[in-house]
């Protein structure tokens, strides 16, 4: 019968039997590998130990998010010191919270068969290595963004992906890139921003593209973006969607900056407040998000 030592593991902590095997120490269902074990090569233990305090804090839990995620695509992991700045310089680490947002869904994706469907993440206040956070505080942060923007439900240690966050996580696992978009929705009207989230904008993802809610001149996930900021952003993307059911001042100079920067606009109007556009402006008159969702694919790929 084999005998396993027990040690704790430099990156996640946790206290976990150890076996040596071709040359590495392998560390099993630790926090960096739950459902198997990744190795640390010999002669490596030391030289990470040395590091300083400052230096663990910054790479240790990146290392750790490198493990697991690759463990978690069924890679074989092997970590050796001399190997720790291509691991801090790796493609794979994300920069921004939107990758790393990016990173637990495509978790869920792996783990799902498809939107709405379970997965529970054990000891999920340890796990903010699915994300390559630094601490609780960020993963939390990020899980409600993902929450604010659509992506994910969450009921305690339980989570969905939503339509839109299946063929985010989708289209990302498969190399599909997204066309930037604007969505410009009156302000304070919180009903039509959810009825637009849930509806439209999986039919816009669908359609290849990503789209990114404005109100009053300001991304809504951003309450203090000035607005000259947003304008630069705009000039980014391939489309803007510019609802007038109670248009503002904002709303009409968004659309013809849009214009003026040859960015196709998209106009839609709640039926019940279909008053006199000005010329030139056709929207699209809606009563339902459904009903919306189906008309602007139907326009948008006669536009194509």
């Amino acid at each position: 019968m084999e005998v396993l030592d027990t040690k704790r593991c430099l990156f996640c902590d946790a206290l976990v039997q150890v076996k040596h095997k071709g040359g590495s120490e392998w560390y099993m269902n630790c926090l960096c590998s739950p459902s198997g074990s990744y190795g640390l090569k010999d002669g490596s233990s030391e030289p990470f130990r040395l590091l300083s305090y400052a230096e663990k804090r910054s790479a240790f839990p990146i290392i750790s998010a490198y493990i697991r995620e690759q463990s978690d695509c069924e890679e074989t992991v092997v970590v050796a010191y001399d190997e720790l700045g291509a691991i801090l310089q790796s493609p794979l680490i994300p920069l921004t919270p939107e990758e790393k947002g990016l990173k637990l869904l495509r978790y869920l994706h792996r783990h799902s068969n498809g939107p709405g469907e379970p997965v529970v993440i054990n000891q999920f206040s340890q796990c903010f290595n699915l994300t390559y956070s630094l601490n609780l505080q960020e993963l939390v942060y990020l899980v409600e963004k993902l929450k604010e923007e659509g992506m994910i439900e969450r009921i305690g240690s339980t989570f969905r992906l939503t339509e839109k966050g299946w063929l985010e996580a989708d289209a990302s696992a498969s190399g599909k890139a997204y066309k930037p978009c604007f969505v410009l929705l009156p302000d304070g009207e919180e009903d039509m921003a959810q009825q637009w989230t849930e509806n439209v904008f999986p039919r816009l993802l669908q359609l290849g593209y990503a789209p990114k809610l404005v109100h009053q001149g300001r991304p809504r996930s951003a309450a203090d973006t000035p607005v000259q900021e947003a304008m630069q952003q705009l000039l980014t993307c391939k489309l803007l969607i510019a609802d007038i059911s109670a248009p503002e001042a904002e709303t009409w100079m968004y659309a013809g900056y849009a214009l003026g920067n040859d960015i196709p606009v998209a106009w839609t109007c709640r039926s019940s407040a279909a008053g006199t556009p000005p010329a030139g402006v056709r929207p699209i008159q809606w009563e339902h998000a459904e009903q919306l969702a189906d008309q602007l694919q139907q326009a948008m790929s006669r536009d194509k």
